[in-house]
């Protein structure tokens, strides 16, 4: 059985970022994923998720102004101090909220600066990331994103990811697996995902093109679930799309392919 969490920065929109734990948890999702923080109270959002009994099993250090076209932080020479301000304050509402994944984010490469000047920042970033969640009992991800939407990021291939995992020796280190951003970058996503396996943590999932609901593009979701049904992962999987309507009237999918949890 797949354990299906979904995105309240993305979907349920239309509730209030409290009320969408509880609608969540009627569409029958088994847990819930934050990547804006800054869009409710930690405090009041783990009382959400006890209440629902829907626990936050993902959330993301902010990124800065990434999201509207800029740098972001986690590999920007300049912006150490920002990021690490950032990723304090996850670690701290990751621990009000007992979340057991915090996810560094993207950034991407400042003009006239070299790819490997930013990759240099990031590794740093990484080791000074896994030091300081040493008290918290997190396991952090990192996650490639694709080159179409995102030609100047810094971290967009799957072996580079693993490179950087395996370098850093720590079990508190994981590839946060996206199989929208893969089959972006004109991979197949079942056969990645088997090559991967080892280090992936997490898995996230939206259709291609347009980073819809399954059904809205041209993966073949029935493989890539069985493909994960079929395999050691015993994580969590993560619908992390915009819905094409109401969040509710995408969720076809859930019932489709036999994976929908008791509300």
């Amino acid at each position: 059985m797949i354990r299906f969490s979904t995105s309240i920065t993305m979907m349920f929109l239309e509730h209030a970022i409290l009320d969408r734990f509880s609608a969540a948890r009627a569409a029958g999702f088994c847990g819930v994923e934050i990547q804006n923080l800054v869009a409710g109270e930690p405090h009041a959002m783990a009382q959400a998720a006890a209440e629902t009994e829907l626990p936050v099993v993902l959330v993301n250090v902010p990124t800065g102004d990434f999201a509207a076209g800029g740098l972001g932080l986690s590999g920007v020479p300049g912006r150490e101090r920002a990021f690490q301000n950032e990723l304090k304050r996850t670690l701290e509402a990751a621990t009000i909220m007992g979340v057991p994944f915090v996810h560094l984010g993207p950034s991407r490469v400042p003009d006239g600066r070299t790819r490997e000047a930013s990759l240099r920042i990031y590794r740093e970033n990484l080791n000074l990331s896994l030091h300081l969640a040493e008290p918290h009992n997190v396991t952090l991800l990192i996650e490639p994103i694709n080159t179409t939407d995102n030609p100047t990021a810094l971290l967009t291939r799957l072996d580079e990811a693993a490179r950087l995992i395996e370098e850093a020796g720590s079990s508190h280190l994981g590839l946060l697996f996206d199989v929208y951003h893969t089959a972006m970058n004109g991979l197949n996503p079942q056969q990645s995902f088997g090559r991967y396996l080892p280090l992936i943590r997490h898995i996230q999932f939206s259709d291609v093109p347009g980073r819809q609901e399954p059904g809205s593009g041209s993966i073949d979701f029935e493989a890539v679930f069985s493909a994960i049904r079929s395999s050691p992962y015993d994580g969590w999987v993560g619908a992390e799309y915009h819905p094409s309507k109401a969040t509710a009237d995408t969720l076809g999918w859930l019932t489709t392919f036999g994976c929908r949890a008791a509300s």
